[in-house]
This record gives structure tokens, C-alpha cells and sequence, in this order.
């Protein structure tokens, strides 16, 4: 069992930027023992004692834990969500996979579809050095209030605005501003979020006004 000491050394040296050897003894068995809590949260019945049990792995695992935090499995981090930090009342959706060796962090309201992928590592070109398995890494930020769409995927280094969204299947590889609709392989700005949207939805069509009552 290792220590949380040396455990905080690794997650320390992991969100430095430097560059290390991702296939250490040490810094592997830290990642094994991380994981074995995503491991337990993936075979939770859907039941009312497996989501509370759910809760319970997840405020424990996480770098950071929201209330109101909703996670379908399965889930994939493989360093076991400890350097994963959510805000309120998050969506993520089945086989979410966090690659998070760096920090990622997520802000309130955001829905994470299907099958999205947040990497925040990366390994050298250089072919001689990457055979190693030598890696840094590079935090991802998400805003507010952001909508991915399905398999999207989160390059490492990333920033994306608040209340933006990331259209289905996209490959996120440069920051994205907020309030605008991205798009893509590379992702792409493809327009602005604007007042129009709040009183239309699938083009033209006007949204109830007991919805805009109720909701806005």
C-alpha cells in the first residue's frame, strides 16, 4: 500500500509540467492503487443503495466533488479521477474516459455525452525518447455550462468558455472562446450563441412561452 504522502509526491510531480517516466515502479503502483476506486464505482447496481454508494466512491475519489455531480458508468481515468475536479450539478454520461495524469476541471451545469475523452497527457516526439515512455502533461479547463456533444475529445493543454458547445465527434486541439458553437477535426468556431437561441430551438421553431416562463 502506498502512502498518500507519496501518492500527493507523484500527483505534485504529474501537474508540474516536467517531463517523467510514466512507467516508474513506483508512480504505476500509485496509479493501480488510485484506480481500484473507479474499479468499484463501474460495478454499482442501478439501484438506490448503488447511487448512494456512487456518491459516496465518487466524493472520495475526485480531486474535487460538486453537489449534484450525475456520473453513468462505466468510467475509465487511469489515474483513478484524482486530479478530476467537477463543479455543480454535472452530467457524465457512459464511457467517459479521463486521461488524467494532469488536472481537468469542470464547471457547473456542464453535460458530458457519451463516449467523450479528456487527455491531458503527452509524450515526446522524439522517437528515441518516447519509446521510454517518458510523458508531461497539461491541464484542461471547462467553463460553465458547456454541452459536449458525443465522442468529442479534449486535447491536453485546452481551454473551453463558458455555456459553449462542442459539437458531437469533434476533436478539441485549441482553446475555444465562450458562447459559441465549435465544431469538428479540429474543432472550429462555427457561430456565436446569441439571444435568438433563447426563444428558438432546431431552427425556427419558437419555444412555448410556458417553457420561457418557467425556465428563464
Amino acid at each position: 500500500m502506498i502512502s498518500q504522502e507519496k501518492i500527493n509526491a507523484f500527483k505534485k510531480l504529474a501537474n508540474s509540467g516536467k517531463i517523467y517516466d510514466s512507467v516508474d515502479e513506483e508512480f504505476l503502483t500509485c496509479q493501480h492503487q488510485m484506480v481500484q476506486q473507479v474499479f468499484e464505482f463501474n460495478q454499482t447496481p442501478e439501484t438506490p443503495a448503488g447511487l448512494k454508494k456512487r456518491d459516496e466512491i465518487l466524493k472520495k475519489a475526485m480531486g474535487t466533488y460538486g453537489e449534484g455531480l450525475y456520473v453513468i458508468p462505466p468510467i475509465n481515468a487511469n489515474s483513478g479521477l484524482t486530479n478530476v475536479h467537477v463543479g455543480k450539478n454535472v452530467v457524465i454520461n457512459f464511457n467517459c474516459n479521463f486521461v488524467d495524469d494532469g488536472d481537468v476541471y469542470i464547471g457547473d451545469d456542464t453535460m458530458i455525452g457519451p463516449n467523450c475523452t479528456f487527455a491531458t497527457a503527452i509524450h515526446p516526439i522524439s522517437p528515441k525518447l518516447r519509446r521510454h515512455k517518458l510523458q508531461y502533461n497539461k491541464p484542461i479547463h471547462i467553463g460553465k455550462n458547456v454541452w459536449f456533444g458525443g465522442n468529442a475529445t479534449v486535447l491536453p493543454g485546452v481551454t473551453i468558455g463558458d455555456n459553449s458547445i462542442i459539437g458531437a465527434g469533434s476533436v478539441v486541439t485549441k482553446d475555444i472562446p465562450a458562447n459559441v458553437i465549435a465544431v469538428g477535426n479540429p474543432a472550429r468556431v462555427l457561430r456565436e450563441i446569441t439571444e435568438r437561441d433563447d426563444k428558438f430551438y432546431d431552427g425556427d421553431k419558437p419555444i412555448p412561452q410556458e417553457i420561457l416562463d418557467k425556465y428563464m
